[in-house]
């Protein structure tokens, strides 16, 4: 189980992860860094469960028209939701005793 600091660790990556793709360019434009905190912890508890990336990418394609009113191209959801997994995988396996 991971300890409170480390979880805050691993939620702030993923935001900083998000913000860097910056799917629809409101960080770009200046808008705060928690713009896009609402998809965090779902692309999260999609990654801690192990499912495909192709969820990722179905959740990020459903949810960015649903929520901020602007489609994602499928090619940078897939793309976004690749990284999003390697980091994923990454991160756990420093975490690992």
């Amino acid at each position: 189980m991971l300890s409170k600091k480390d979880s805050r660790a691993r939620w702030r990556e993923l935001r900083d992860l998000i913000n860097a793709w910056d799917p629809i360019g409101l960080i770009e434009v200046g808008c705060p860094p928690d713009e896009y905190e609402c998809v965090v912890g779902p692309i999260m508890r999609i990654l801690e469960q192990g499912a495909p990336t192709l969820h990722i990418t179905e959740y990020v394609l459903k949810e960015f028209p649903d929520h901020f009113g602007v489609p994602v191209p499928e090619l940078s959801a897939a793309s976004f939701a690749t990284r999003a997994s390697y980091w994923f995988s990454a991160r756990q396996a420093e975490e690992q005793p």
